[in-house]
């Protein structure tokens, strides 16, 4: 992983080289960035800035045999720590060692993957996700040795707020007091999470989320998708460039004709209809669902934000045809109950509720709200 393999975020690029060329790199570095941001692939970058051997003003040179390594994320001077969990074959010292062949192809495939991503690809089913102490232990290990090759040895731990509390209080004194040559990157999504005695032992590096362009010029790399898909898993995907990526991998079905013969059929309360689109809403997996939903929310939203002022909305002519005529239906009030609605729904969906349960219930919502427009 490069810089030049992040898009935009400039920035925040000179920054972190600006601190190494300066000397002035802490020790110990949090990558605090939302689901979906360059907070992994950064730190990678990072890594790779800081233990190349031919690195340049503004990128390492991708090249060398260290930065060969690190594409591979086989760098010896370089340990990673991540959330795993039990398995029937692993049930004794569950440390990310055991996993790592498993995490690393999964991280070169896709820099920006969440942690559901991550066990839902290595199938730890409904395991919770956690950091053990005996990582700590092993961590420790490994920090007697001196490095290999690099002048640093570097410790990238994605995702610490999984850290479990005894975790934790054993990561103080190798963070407070690490041997010399001795870096600590925790990535996170959530440092709200991270207890404060380990908060004030690292420096806070904040990192925005992808802007429209930087999303739009990374995923033009699918020479076989039309630029209204990008456009539409952008707009759908709120910033979360992760989000975007798998909505142009998954099922091309046309949301915007689900979602009319949805609302349809909530309007003229034709359940024979509803039970059709409950059926096909349950085949869709669990990606396919939250976009579908995710998706709808969005019309809704901007239904309702057109009825302020249409300038305001960002959607195709096909969309905004189908919005021109769908807030004839129903008032400002009804939108924002349909609204707060999906949005409950998906969170409910994230919680593994039942969708076929959930999908009916919020019909009916809808229904009834075209049947109080009705009244009126």
């Amino acid at each position: 992983m490069r810089f030049s393999d992040i898009p935009g975020l400039e920035s925040e690029k000179v920054r972190l080289i600006d601190s190494f060329k300066s000397n002035e790199i802490h020790h110990a570095i949090l990558f605090n960035g939302q689901l979906g941001s360059a907070n992994l692939s950064l730190s990678l970058a990072y890594a790779s800035y800081i233990n190349c051997k031919n690195r340049n003003e503004n990128d390492s040179c991708g090249s060398c045999p260290s930065c060969s390594k690190m594409d591979r994320l086989i760098h010896p001077d370089v340990n990673y720590i991540f959330p795993v969990a039990s398995t029937t074959k692993i049930y004794k010292e569950v440390v990310s060692d055991k996993f790592i062949e498993a995490w690393r192809a999964s991280i070169i495939d896709s820099p920006y993957l969440s942690v559901d991503d991550w066990f839902e690809s290595y199938g730890f089913e409904n395991k919770q996700p956690n950091i053990s102490k005996d990582e700590v232990r092993n961590l420790v290990k490994k920090l007697t040795l001196k490095p290999f090759e690099a002048r640093f040895k570097i410790n990238i731990i994605w995702l610490p707020e999984y850290l479990h509390l005894s975790t934790s209080n054993a990561m103080l004194k190798i963070l407070e007091e690490p041997p010399g040559e001795t870096l600590f990157f925790l990535v996170t999504n959530n440092h709200q999470k991270l207890i404060q005695t380990i908060k004030s032992r690292v420096q806070m590096f904040k990192i925005r989320r992808f802007s429209e362009a930087e999303m739009k010029s990374y995923l033009t790399k699918y020479k076989d998708i039309s630029e209204v898909e990008v456009d539409q898993s952008i707009y759908i995907s709120d910033g979360d460039i992760n989000k975007a990526e798998k909505y142009l991998n998954i099922s091309d079905a046309d949301d915007l004709e689900n979602l009319k013969l949805w609302m349809r059929a909530c309007y003229s309360k034709n359940f024979s209809e509803i039970n059709k689109q409950i059926d096909w809403f349950n085949l869709l997996s669990k990606i396919r669902k939250r976009a579908f939903m995710t998706y709808s929310l969005k019309l809704m939203r901007e239904a309702l934000v057109s009825n302020i002022d249409h300038n305001l909305s960002k959607i195709s002519e096909d969309e905004k045809s189908f919005i021109d005529k769908f807030k004839l239906t129903l008032d400002i009030p009804s939108f924002e109950k349909i609204i707060l609605s999906m949005d409950e729904s998906i969170r409910f969906l994230d919680r593994n509720a039942n969708p076929k349960i959930l999908f009916l219930d919020l019909s009916i919502k809808i229904s009834d709200l075209f049947t109080s427009k009705v009244k009126t």
